[in-house]
């Protein structure tokens, strides 16, 4: 239990003509690990990083290691199951000059495979373009993994080997097809290892996720990808195939974006491997070291972060395989040149401007039905949603009502008239979900699996994100059987709002720069090691609109601390503006503010009452 909790209100809200009312807001101060804090404070770390680190990790790590994760903490591969077998299948196409699939995910995860496996075949391992070619699924209407369509276009390519990126790993039924024609499939792959153990049929299923395998099961598809073509380059050069080769480390750009995008941990008692793919790669980006990143940072304000890349690159890069092909996406992370990069990215704005229009509609539609939920979760069907946009939505079902959700439609809603025929999938509604802190979704579809064979046609997914197709027919059946399964995880405890964990009340004295500049030191931050959030109680002693009342800048004082701060959308979280004189509780983030020359501490409130 939190040692601290308390409530905020959300303003209600009004939509076509029906009013409701978000959840309150539950601020929840995280635990901090007392032996942790005091090893640090012990090692003469300053107390405000100390306490921060007490909340973050469960053992001590010395400060390099937090620091400057190296590519040294990368451990060998081969510890991973089948690699050698993956290699030796690999190299040989290579050597014999067989035609090559790379079939991977249409999500940013599996595009930034894509680049990681072409640019290494291509342009670090002399593979000539006309003999690979990168297949992608198409979201909308033929969803996750290998379906029917990928294999079709593996067979028209007349592919000899299939290397599968982000996916793979459930689908043996294709897998098998491929492998009766004499198409050798490679899998590379990290999400979940169904029940049945990795595809039989397979050449090989190189996935840190197998339960055979003791190694870090953090890292992302774009970094099992980087792992296998590392090992390639090393048996090319062992083996003699080729007397020189560059080094890939010059791909982690890719791993590094992948990794944000895809959520998986980045605490340093994690993964410090993803630390390095990190380090590593967001330099190479900061570095412009390629036409896409000349061009994206061209566009953006201020240096590049993971911050940036989570809010601006990822939605932009994923929009175009949520709302069509993810083609355009990969074309961009491979451009040759300026030009053709600038061309792709706005391309890739375009797309991301409609999908924002979309996932405002479809918001619109969720949160007012989500209201009105009891349960432990929220299973909605929008007969006019859109099965691209769906996990976004989800996503912000569940920050608005603390709640696993699961968000269907007719499977192929919203496709253009380009995409395939959707007859298939007459009948069907395909749904994405995503969950809460300690509340598996992938499990309970599993459970919901077991105690109703026929009532999924599908689903796969990780602990916090999932996906699965149901007969539009069985919505209803759906909604209980997974409500149920959902129940027994959480002990048939319900939700009462959205939890926001915070670090607490953060001392006066530690609201400089010099402390912002210390906590730069830890970053990136992200999955399992969350950038710093203050809670505390403020009086009020100046406040002003901004943007004819959407935002507000305010002057807080607390005792001998007066802080500066900004309320971004203030005007849907409090039911009236505050007052000179009041006292309200805030979640905030402290940031550097930069205006005419002079840099000042600046926090950006959250959530507050």
């Amino acid at each position: 239990m939190p040692e601290r909790l308390s409530s905020v209100d959300f303003a209600p809200a009004e939509i076509d003509g029906t009013s409701w009312k978000l959840p309150r807001k539950i601020l929840m101060e995280r635990l901090c690990n007392a032996a942790v804090r005091e090893a640090y404070l012990a090692a003469g770390i300053p107390a405000a990083i100390a306490n921060f680190l007490g909340r973050r990790l469960d053992r001590f790590l010395d400060w390099e290691s937090l620091t400057a994760a190296k590519l040294s903490d990368i451990v060998d591969p081969g510890a991973i199951p089948s690699m050698d077998r993956a290699v030796e299948r690999i190299v040989r196409a290579i050597r014999e000059g067989e035609r090559i699939v790379l079939a991977c995910d249409h999500d940013m995860d599996g595009t930034a495979s894509a680049a990681v496996l072409w640019t290494a075949m291509v342009d670090c391992f002399g593979v000539t373009a006309d003999r690979i070619r990168v297949v992608t699924s198409h979201r909308l209407t033929e969803g996750y993994g290998i379906g029917d369509g990928v294999v079709a276009r593996i067979e028209a390519f007349g592919a000899q080997l299939v290397i599968s990126a982000d996916k793979g790993s459930s689908d043996e039924p294709r897998i098998a097809m491929l492998a009766a024609k004499g198409i050798d499939v490679v899998v590379t792959d990290h999400h979940v290892i169904p029940p049945e153990g990795p595809p039989q049929s397979a050449y090989a299923v190189v996935n840190p996720s197998r339960l055979d395998a003791e190694y870090d099961k953090h890292v992302c598809g774009a970094g099992v990808a980087f792992l296998v073509m590392a090992k390639v380059r090393s048996a090319l050069l062992d083996s003699g195939v080729c007397a020189q080769l560059p080094s890939l480390a010059s791909l982690l750009d890719f791993v590094a974006v992948a990794t944000i995008a895809d959520c998986v941990s980045v605490s340093p008692g994690a993964s410090l491997m993803n630390r390095a793919f990190l380090h590593r790669g967001l330099g190479l980006v900061r570095s412009r070291c390629r036409p896409c990143w000349k061009i994206f940072a061209a566009d953006v304000e201020g240096e590049i972060d993971a911050e940036t890349i989570a809010f601006r690159l990822v939605p932009a890069i994923a929009a175009s395989g949520r709302l069509d092909w993810a083609e355009v996406g990969f074309r961009f992370l491979v451009a040759k040149t300026d030009p053709e990069a600038a061309k792709c990215w706005s391309e890739l704005k375009r797309e991301n401007a409609e999908r924002q229009s979309i996932e405002r509609r479809l918001r619109a539609q969720a949160f007012p039905q989500a209201a009105r939920v009891a349960g432990p979760a929220i299973v909605l069907f929008l007969e006019d949603g859109h099965s691209g946009v769906h996990g976004i939505t989800a996503s912000r079902v569940v920050e608005a009502f603390g709640k696993p959700c699961a968000i269907f439609a007719p499977q192929g809603q919203g496709a253009r008239s380009t995409a395939p025929d959707l007859s298939q999938g007459e009948g069907l509604a395909s749904g994405s979900f995503r969950s809460v802190p300690g509340i598996d979704v992938q499990r309970a579809l599993k459970d919901v699996a077991s105690a109703h064979p026929q009532l999924l046609v599908a689903y796969g997914g990780h602990q916090a994100a999932a996906g699965a197709t149901i007969h539009v027919s069985d919505v209803n059946r759906f909604r209980e059987a997974f409500s149920f399964a959902i129940a027994q995880q959480t002990g048939g405890a319900i939700a009462t709002g959205p939890a926001l964990w915070t670090d607490g009340e953060l001392d006066a004295d530690s609201h400089d720069l010099k402390s912002i500049q210390a906590f730069d030191a830890l970053g990136p931050f992200g999955r399992g090691f969350e950038a710093p959030l203050y809670s505390g109680t403020f009086r009020v002693a100046t406040y002003r609109t901004l943007t004819n009342g959407r935002h507000g800048r305010l002057q807080l004082e607390r005792g001998d601390l007066t802080l500066e701060a900004v309320w971004f959308s203030i005007d849907s979280a409090l039911e009236r503006a505050p007052a000179v004189g009041d006292t309200i509780q805030i979640a905030y983030r402290l940031n550097r503010h930069e205006f005419r020359g002079q840099v000042d501490v600046q926090a950006t409130i959250v959530a507050g009452a």
